[in-house]
């Protein structure tokens, strides 16, 4: 049956779109607090009814009835990327589930690693009215503002699980949402910019990447009536001067957005320039070596989910980002913790002689500043392979069919090495290469240096 069809379902969501999209807002701590609790409680009674969990906290010698609320997480062991695998799929299923009812979603595989989840219907919703949430503040409405989404819609991925094979087959959500224009990430830019340009959107939502591209379109002069009040950018940590590059190419405002597959969105920027934990919907731990870090001080991410009839999510510590909280308070009025900064993961990763981690935010400033300085995207795509503590090589993929549009290939691979050799130092030889083909599944970073042999002094 299609859930859109029952009554109770309807009023479900309908109260979570009245009460819960600005509840963030609503609530001070104290009473945050009292509903993480309650969920928390709420999650791991489901949790019971789903073998990995039963098995794993059986094997560990806890209840999920140890556990009264946020404080009592601790007592829990980590969930982790093989436990997940080694149950799919009815393992990860609650025994009070129809796996038909359910849609499956997998991660994206940056690591060359797809990890396959189950979501229901509420939880698609709960994730669509997540974003609903950025929208609202920055004063966009989804029934009267003209939005534009460009998602990664390919088959296996969590906004093909949530649009095209979740609400859209059960609820129609691209004809009843008119002013709402879907596009893929994946498309030609100049075709996704000639799409935006006849929408005239008031909001874009996208990721950085596409974001880049089509603002290097637009300083060519494409996309001329393209002029949105606000940019919403997700997908990977986006450097300050990226920031700028894109705020300035679309004349707009551009605030970051937070998320994982396994989690949903996590957090976001509000109107003050403030990162916000979704405390409602995730709950964050930020650990080094199993202990608390102090605020401003870089963590493993391990997260709780808070809400869903899927494949739970309950002190997860397989998302690999290193992220730093921030112990303060915002002028907007959110209840929740603040992120002072996202790194990147740690699983793509360079470390070099003196004990420091170059996280992906640090690489993607090298890639920003090609889009920003030398105005080109003919770099289609890139491969850093760290042989030893001393060698980096960095692979090259080329777009053919910009291979002869502004700045030849060779002063863009000078760029790169140059970009890179600043990075890691005058200890570390780089070598930059055009290759033919780089394989899309797999990790655009490589490592080849031992982590467990490494010690760790800092991240950049």
């Amino acid at each position: 049956m299609n859930q859109f069809y029952n009554p109770l379902f309807i009023a479900k969501i309908l109260k979570s779109y009245l009460f819960d999209i600005d509840r963030l807002h609503r609530l001070d701590e104290e009473g945050l607090r009292a509903f993480q609790n309650t969920q928390v409680r709420k999650m791991l009674h489901f949790a019971s009814t789903v073998p990995l969990y039963q098995e794993k906290y059986q094997a560990a010698g806890v209840q999920s009835t140890d556990v009264t609320g946020i404080n009592d997480l601790r007592k829990l062991p980590f969930m982790t990327k093989d436990d997940i695998k080694q149950y799919y799929p009815a393992g990860i299923i609650s025994s009070t589930k129809n796996k038909d009812q359910l849609v499956e979603v997998a991660t994206s595989g940056t690591t060359g690693k797809s990890l396959p989840l189950y979501v229901d219907l509420y939880d698609i919703v709960m994730g669509l009215f997540a974003y609903v949430r950025t929208l609202h503040e920055y004063g966009m409405s989804i029934w009267k503002n003209r939005i534009t989404i460009i998602g990664d819609f390919a088959s296996h991925t969590a906004e093909s699980g949530y649009v095209t094979r979740g609400v859209q087959p059960r609820f129609n959500i691209m004809s009843r949402f008119k002013n709402i224009q879907w596009l893929n990430t994946n498309d030609d830019p100049q075709q996704l910019i000639s799409q935006i340009n006849a929408f005239h959107p008031e909001f874009i939502g996208g990721y950085v990447g596409i974001l880049s591209h089509l603002a290097v379109l637009k300083q060519t002069g494409l996309g001329a009536d393209i002029s949105p009040a606000h940019i919403g950018a997700t997908g990977s940590v986006l450097d300050p001067s990226l920031k700028t590059f894109i705020e300035k190419s679309f004349g707009t405002h551009v605030f970051e957005v937070y998320g994982a597959t396994e989690s949903g969105l996590i957090g976001f920027k509000c109107r003050h320039g403030n990162y916000h934990i979704m405390a409602d919907l995730v709950y964050p731990e930020f650990l080094n070596k199993g202990i608390p870090v102090r605020s401003g001080e870089a963590g493993h991410l391990v997260i709780t989910k808070l809400f869903g009839g899927g494949t739970p999510i309950i002190r997860y510590n397989a998302i690999n980002d290193i992220v730093a909280p921030l112990d303060s308070t915002c002028r907007c009025g959110m209840a929740g913790g603040l992120i002072k900064k996202i790194y990147g993961r740690d699983d793509l990763a360079i470390y070099l002689p003196d004990g420091t981690v170059l996280l992906a935010s640090s690489f993607s400033e090298i890639y920003s500043r090609l889009l920003y300085e030398l105005r080109t995207n003919k770099v289609k795509n890139t491969r850093i392979v760290q042989h030893d503590l001393n060698t980096v090589e960095i692979d090259v993929l080329v777009d053919e069919q910009l291979r002869s549009v502004g700045p030849s290939v060779a002063e863009v691979c000078a760029f790169l090495k140059q970009g890179f050799q600043t990075k890691v130092g005058p200890q570390v030889t780089v070598t930059v290469h055009e290759v033919d083909a780089i394989d899309s599944r797999g990790p655009r970073i490589i490592s080849k240096v031992d982590p467990s042999q490494f010690v760790i002094t800092g991240y950049r």
